[in-house]
């Protein structure tokens, strides 16, 4: 059922349409569409706070028919970019929400699997008065690792959390084994955004409630290799990339998606390999209850020198046996 918010998803005037949208802008602290390449909304998603709204439109609507005219012109460029290349495309916008009163957002268009595509926005006044000049370069990484973050928040609401305790929890780990400060920075950098390549992953597949057949299977193991293509161009990502594109390797060699095994496995992604898994096994799945901490940490001794690095398991064993106050930092 559409909330009165998006009740100009089905109106049938112009100027109502991009009312609604700017009424719209003003209450979303980020916004999803999914789109046809043409352009038709097939169902949109936004955050207000804590609360998640989800709808499909009923009729056809367009998004060209409710961009305000400086934000559409810009938004043309960027499918035709799309189209080109098959590459998402960002741009920001200045928006007059209300005489008086503008707001300052990045776009963000994206092209999934099945011929759609996304429109991710999100108000980023914050960080307005910073560009991409070389002074402002970490800046700017945080910047475009918050919108990416926000995006995968909106998908699956429940990555951030989990995000945010496999970061604390890599983190940790990485500074029992002495890394310094810079290389815990891309660490963390990497953490955040370690999943980021599910967005493009279909929902009936993302958001599956049951487990994956082979075929479905084949299409999430190409999420490590499609973060690597969102994050690339981020100034300075390079050191941060190992965990996105390689925390799904195993020891073993079994893994995804460069079947990569033994030290050949970046340092970093064998790290945070102990964190991502434990936090799966932690937390509820549609297919199966969350098992106890003891037994998640009886399965990744079991699997030291088959999934985990050996020589990392007893760190990570130890450190998860300590005392919680002793891990925070």
């Amino acid at each position: 059922m559409l909330t009165d918010t998006l009740a100009f998803l089905v109106a049938d005037d112009m100027p109502g349409l991009e009312r609604g949208f700017k009424s719209l802008l003003q209450k979303a602290d980020d916004l999803l569409f999914v789109l046809k390449e043409d352009g038709r909304i097939v169902n949109y998603k936004f955050r207000s706070g804590n609360d998640l709204h989800t709808g499909v439109p009923t009729g056809t609507v367009n998004i060209r028919d409710i961009l305000p005219a400086t934000v559409l012109k810009k938004f043309s460029t960027a499918s035709a970019r799309v189209r080109r290349s098959f590459s998402h495309a960002v741009f920001e916008a200045m928006v007059v929400l209300v005489p008086g009163m503008v707001g300052w957002y990045e776009f963000r268009l994206i092209p999934t699997h099945k011929g759609t595509w996304m429109l991710f926005i999100w108000n980023m006044e914050a960080y307005r008065d910073f560009s991409w000049t070389v002074p402002n370069v970490p800046i700017s990484t945080e910047k475009t690792i918050e919108g990416w973050s926000r995006l995968l928040y909106l998908r699956d609401f429940e990555t951030e959390d989990h995000t945010r305790r496999v970061t604390e929890t890599a983190v940790n780990l990485a500074r029992r084994l002495d890394f310094g400060e810079q290389e815990l920075a891309y660490l963390r950098r990497g953490a955040q955004v370690h999943d980021i390549g599910k967005i493009i992953i279909p929902d009936e597949i993302l958001l599956k409630p049951g487990k994956l057949t082979e075929a479905e299977w084949s299409v999430m193991r190409q999420h490590p290799l499609a973060a690597v293509g969102l994050l690339r161009s981020i100034p300075g990502i390079e050191p941060a990339l190992f965990i996105p594109r390689s925390h799904h390797e195993k020891w073993d060699g079994s893994g995804y998606p460069d079947a990569l095994a033994g030290d050949a496995i970046p340092l970093q992604a064998r790290i945070f390999a102990f964190a991502d898994v434990y936090d799966a096994l932690i937390s509820d799945r549609p297919y199966r209850k969350a098992w106890s901490p003891k037994d998640a940490l009886d399965y990744i001794a079991n699997e030291s020198g088959r999934h985990f690095d050996p020589a990392l398991a007893p760190e990570f064993l130890a450190m998860m046996h300590e005392p919680p106050s002793t891990l925070a930092h």
